[in-house]
């Protein structure tokens, strides 16, 4: 999958242990006029981390791998881009708290890449893309920029106060790790960890059920996580059971809380609206289901899910509406695994389907993954963070944006250096 999305491999690896060396490293770049492309660890599903042109320095940003500041009481830390999800965890889990971990996106991955990258979280549907408060870094000319209370001097670090002032600037850069420059710390959120979990299910005949069935559940703001698989992803997701057992697709609702009674309370609202879209919530689809979903929100396991020793998997990242997500199904072959997330409300959706395909026949199918993504353009569907290989139609289409984005590039990186060729929508 690494090499799915390029043809280019960066000509040398650096491997910054300091801020100050990052500096240093786009500086150097900027006299010699070297691309610099950012990676910290694991993977962001759509290999932005990969070059888009010959001749580019990797800047291997895993050594910065420090928890600057972890603040229990207001549920905040500020971290280093080489901190993993599963580093962060066993802080977290010390204080009862836990991580907003991302679908599909392994306990490996670097937990700043992953935000920045806007790679879509399970807690989306509850908190919103809010994971990241503030941030500081290095421009693309090297010269250091911090957002919000970061770029305030401090005299002790308790007294930042994360939850108060966002810094909207803060927005321009993500899904753009290294295109406007690079992020070296950015304060998180993280969540209380609650001592009662329950796994709903809801299962549905058609991709039209499940996402009015999203809709529906999400207007309760109930639910942890809330997301939508088709038979071939439950299957992959529970481990235990045949895709032909399952319901066509299954709406999986997280049920957390304090108490018993809670949870118990909640339960029941969600019956009373499944009784009205003429189904029933039920809580078990296999003898593990329950437990593998909460370890799967809480522990991602990536690409090795779906993949296997005979075919390669890789991703659509998309955001759709139900209609879009209506017609375009049938693009899919019948062993696509699908996963739908309801966004601002269920007036649009995190719409993830999938392409199997086998080692060997990699130029086919990337043909395959360029053609389908053709057909999503055309009919309306976003691509937020575009693979290399369908920039070129995505920028077709949005010549507006991209000639704006161009602009804020160029100001910024007047030589070109950083990721060049690649920026966010």
């Amino acid at each position: 999958m690494s090499n799915f999305f390029s043809n280019y491999e960066p000509s040398k690896t650096v491997l910054p242990t300091s801020s100050e060396e990052v500096r240093e490293i786009i500086q150097h770049a900027n006299r010699t006029k070297t691309p610099l492309v950012p990676v910290s660890t694991g993977s962001n599903l759509q290999g932005t981390h990969l070059p888009s042109v010959k001749g580019a320095t990797a800047v291997n940003l895993s050594q910065l791998d420090r928890i600057l500041y972890f603040d229990a009481k207001n549920r905040n830390a500020v971290i280093e881009p080489g901190v993993t999800f599963e580093q962060l965890e066993k802080v977290c889990e010390e204080e009862g708290l836990r991580t907003l971990t991302a679908i599909d996106v392994p306990r490996d991955a670097s937990v700043l890449g992953t935000y920045l990258e806007m790679m879509p979280l399970y807690g989306w549907p509850k908190y919103h893309p809010w994971e990241m408060l503030t941030m500081q870094g290095f421009r693309a000319d090297g010269e250091t920029f911090a957002t919000g209370q970061m770029a305030m001097k401090q005299d002790r670090p308790d007294k930042y106060s994360w939850g108060v002032s966002f810094a909207q600037v803060a927005r321009l850069f993500c899904q753009a790790q290294g295109t406007l420059g690079i992020i070296t710390a950015v304060a998180i959120t993280l969540k209380t960890a609650t001592p009662e979990n329950q796994v709903l299910f809801f299962p549905c005949k058609n991709i039209n059920d499940a996402t009015r069935a999203l809709k529906t559940f999400m207007a309760t703001e109930e639910s942890h996580e809330i997301f939508a698989v088709n038979r071939t992803y439950c299957a992959e997701l529970l481990g235990d059971v045949s895709a032909r057992e399952l319901p066509p697709w299954t709406v999986v609702l997280v049920n957390r809380g304090f108490e018993k009674d809670e949870v118990s309370y909640k339960k029941k609202d969600y019956s009373a609206l499944a009784k009205q879209l003429n189904g029933k919530i039920i809580t078990r689809l296999s003898r593990t289901a329950e437990a593998r979903i909460l370890s799967e929100i809480a522990n991602p396991t990536g690409y090795a899910l779906h993949a296997g020793d005979d075919r390669e998997w890789v991703p659509f990242v998309t955001i759709a509406t139900a209609q879009q997500i209506k017609d375009c199904a049938p693009l899919f072959a019948k062993d696509s695994g699908a996963i739908v997330m309801p966004l601002q409300a269920g007036a649009c959706f995190y719409y993830q389907q999938d392409l199997r395909y086998e080692g060997k026949n990699l130029q086919k199918a990337r043909a395959q993954y360029t053609g389908i993504c053709g057909k999503l353009l055309k009919a309306g569907v976003m691509f937020p963070r575009p693979s290399a290989l369908i920039g070129k139609q995505v920028a077709s289409l949005y010549t507006d944006n991209f000639k704006l984005l161009k602009s804020i590039k160029k100001a910024v990186d007047p030589n070109n250096i950083m990721n060049p060729g690649k920026l966010g929508l």
